[in-house]
Parts: C-alpha cells; structure tokens; sequence
C-alpha cells in the first residue's frame, strides 16, 4: 500500500468519525433526517466505523424500521470490540423479534447473556411483572405487564380507551429504563413501549356503576376474575403523576391526588370482555350486593 493511499484512508477514518459525532449531536437535539444522513455518510467513509453501524441501527430502530435496524445492529455486532457488543446485540434481539425473526432473536439474547429456553418460534418464558408505559408520545399511561421475553409483555391491566390499547395485548418494548415503580417493595423499571407486537381480541368496556362501599368496588373485580377475565376500578386504579415523576421514582415530597378524599359511589370500571359475556355477570354481581350495587350503563369503549 502506498503512502498516499495510506493517508487517505486516514484522513477518510478521521471524517468518518467526524460526521458520526455530529450525527450524535443532531440525534441529541432530535433531529433524526440529519442524523440519518450523517452516519450513512460516515460508514460510507469508513464501513468498519462501528459505532456509526450502532447509531443507524439505533435510528432505524427509533423510526420502526426493523429490516435495517437488524441490519445495522447485525453490523455493529460485528465490529464493535466484544466487551461494548451488549447494546448492538439488544437491539438485534428486539428488532428480530419484531421482525419474528426467532432464530436471530435467540442468538442475540444468548450473546447479551440471557438464559434462553431451547426451542424454535416465539420465546414463552415467565420474567415477572414490569411496568410498561404504552402509547408513549400519546396518553403515556403506565401499565402492569408479564413479560415473556426480554423485548415483549403482556398487558395485565385494562388501559384506558385512549391509549388505544386493551387487556391482554402483547407490545414490544425498549430496553432502556424510563423510571420506576415498586411492587411489593421490590422497585422495577418502567420501560416505554416501542409498538403493539399482537393486538388483543378481548373489548374493552366501560362500565358505570354504583358501589356503596370499596368491599362491592373489590367484589366486581373479583367476580370477573373468577371467570378468567378483568374488570378495574380506573378511580381507584388511576394516579395522575407529574412527569418528573412518571419518568422517574414517585415519590411523596408532593401530591397527586386527595388523599383525604372521602369514597364515591359513582365508580367507572375499564372490563376486559365481551359485552354478552359482561352482562350476566354483571347482573351476578348486583344480586350479591342487595341493594347496595347497580350498573348504570355498561358499553363498548374500545
């Protein structure tokens, strides 16, 4: 190789990391076309820059381009130094799974470090409850999910309508921490939705009814519950936080609510079930209440 080819290279590698920098700085201030176009151009520059392939992947990934984020990650996994490859690998794995590429998704959780069942198709494992925040550029309401692999969970609660989401869909979600909550004193990490992998056939009703006390609240939900379906008290389930606090641990320097606020007998339930099937247990569940329970409507919200 001669001199001058020597120096080229050189001076190709430098602006290579040059446009990678700035592509960075662009993505900092949310410009992602401008980013895009710089790290194309840096690993057109240098195809061996391997954190310009992480970044294209990382945009891809942002935009829900999941051909070429497997693409980019796949690349990235290959020229990042083995102790930095954990990013690239994660984002291989979630961008595979969405793209139910079960093969690769397995692989690349094997290579983050995760214990993976041995088998083919989806991965059905049990990795406890998580709080997932769906919708996120919307009505951003967090949720209790199951997950059942490092980049899916089942939703457990019954979302609001506007989220647009219902009991029992399966959403892919990031693997970057958006703050926290606390389940039985144990804080979790609350992880932001990336996009709704399997859509829920169950409705989501709403149901507004009368409960004289919390014990006809309580004894609604658990009527649904014993038929394997859901029904929540979204008054009582509901907390209404700052952002600060959403995205991070809530804590009690400040309220959100009246904590002295004295019970409502006017509830609204969110049930997780078809409208035939709610009916009658609706009805089951006044019967047991004497006169102290009502519905007084009950209709599809979702």
């Amino acid at each position: 190789m001669s001199l001058h080819t020597e120096e080229t290279i050189l001076v190709e590698r430098e602006q290579a990391r040059r446009r990678n920098d700035y592509g960075r700085e662009l993505m900092d201030v949310g410009d992602f076309d401008g980013a895009l176009r710089a790290f194309d151009e840096a690993v057109e520059l240098d195809p061996k820059l391997d954190w310009a392939w992480f970044n294209l992947g990382l945009i891809h990934k942002l935009r829900r381009n999941w051909h070429e984020a497997a693409r980019c990650n796949r690349r990235a996994t290959e020229l990042v130094p083995s102790d930095d490859r954990d990013a690239a690998w994660w984002n291989l794995g979630i961008a595979s799974t969405a793209l139910r590429d079960w093969a690769t998704a397995r692989d690349a959780w094997r290579h983050f470090g995760i214990e993976i069942p041995e088998g083919e198709g989806p991965i059905e494992s049990d990795l406890g409850p998580t709080p997932i925040r769906i919708d996120p550029e919307g009505s951003r309401e967090v949720v209790w999910c199951r997950r059942i692999d490092p980049a899916r969970a089942v939703v457990l609660n019954v979302p609001f309508p506007e989220s647009g989401h219902r009991w029992a869909d399966i959403v892919l979600h990031d693997g970057v921490p958006n703050g926290e909550r606390v389940i039985e004193g144990r804080t979790v990490s609350v992880f932001d939705e990336l996009e709704r992998w399997e859509a829920s056939p169950t409705p989501t009703l709403k149901a507004e009814v009368v409960c004289a006390s919390q014990a006809d609240s309580e004894a609604l939900g658990a009527t649904f519950e014993d038929a394997h379906l859901t029904a929540e008290d979204w008054k009582q389930r509901v907390r209404l936080l700052c952002e600060a606090c959403s995205t991070g641990r809530p804590h009690g320097r400040h309220e959100h609510h009246d904590p002295g606020e004295a019970w409502s007998k006017k509830r609204v339930f969110g049930i997780a079930a078809e409208l035939a099937t709610a009916e009658p247990l609706l009805a089951e569940w006044i019967a047991g209440g004497r006169s102290s329970r009502s519905v007084d409507s009950v209709e599809v919200a979702l």
